[in-house]
């Protein structure tokens, strides 16, 4: 199982080398250009793997919180409303819902990333025959 803390919210992704294009070409440069992965680094490869991985997760984990947070404090501030304008209360509720909804899909988000993070890992612990450490 993964085991990652992350510090502090993060609500974009951060390429390695800058750009999304940059980004590729480190990729490619550390896979090498053979079909059976022999020129492949893969220590450098798991390396520039977790740190995308890490990334994308911890975007998934801070705009989880948030739409956690938002929903919570928006179904309380509907009822609280709703004694004096129940209209308003309706539109603070679905509002409500909506972030509820963006919480359960993000959080689905989550356990997919968390599946292909492991199941990544370990395919290149299986490549290289190192044991190396999820965390």
């Amino acid at each position: 199982m993964i085991h990652r803390k992350f510090d502090g919210l993060k609500f974009k992704r951060t390429y390695i080398g800058g750009s999304k294009q940059q980004e590729l070409k480190s990729f490619q440069k550390v896979q090498g250009t053979k079909e059976d992965n022999s020129e492949c680094n893969w220590l450098e490869y798991r390396r520039m793997l977790m740190h995308y991985l890490d990334d994308t997760l911890n975007i998934v984990l801070s705009w989880k919180r948030v739409s956690g947070i938002f929903r919570i404090v928006l179904a309380l501030l509907a009822l609280l409303i709703s004694f004096a304008n129940p209209i308003v209360s309706l539109f603070i509720l679905g509002l409500s819902a909506f972030f509820h909804f963006t919480y359960i899909v993000l959080k689905n988000k989550e356990n997919r990333l968390l599946s292909e993070y492991d199941f990544s890992l370990d395919i290149i612990n299986q490549e290289t025959g190192l044991v190396l450490s999820k965390n």
